[in-house]
């Protein structure tokens, strides 16, 4: 298993459901720092603690360590974005 690739998709899908790292690692009972380095890919991660990321995210296993995870991670969430921006200009329409 690639651990920079880990990182990433765990880091993605985090930030996609708007977690901050503090967050996320209140809900691990780790520190920061530890969840920093597992996100980095510069530390090991066990099989349990990836579960229990799995869990708090609410995605399978399967998905955090998938090599493409990540890219599909940040184009859901550009196009998230691209909704919202959307939906601002039609309010603005409508009001006016």
């Amino acid at each position: 298993m690639d651990l920079v690739q880990l990182g990433k998709n765990i880091s993605a899908k985090r930030r996609l459901l708007k977690l901050s790292q503090e967050d996320l690692s209140f809900e691990m009972n780790i520190s920061v720092t530890a969840l920093s380095r597992i996100e980095q890919g510069k530390s090991d991660i066990s099989f349990n603690r990836l579960l229990q990321i799995a869990q708090i995210l609410k995605v399978p296993v399967s998905a955090l360590v998938q090599d493409d995870t990540s890219a599909d991670f940040s184009k859901l969430s550009s196009d998230i974005a691209q909704i919202k921006a959307d939906v601002a200009v039609i309010k603005e329409v409508v009001v006016v």
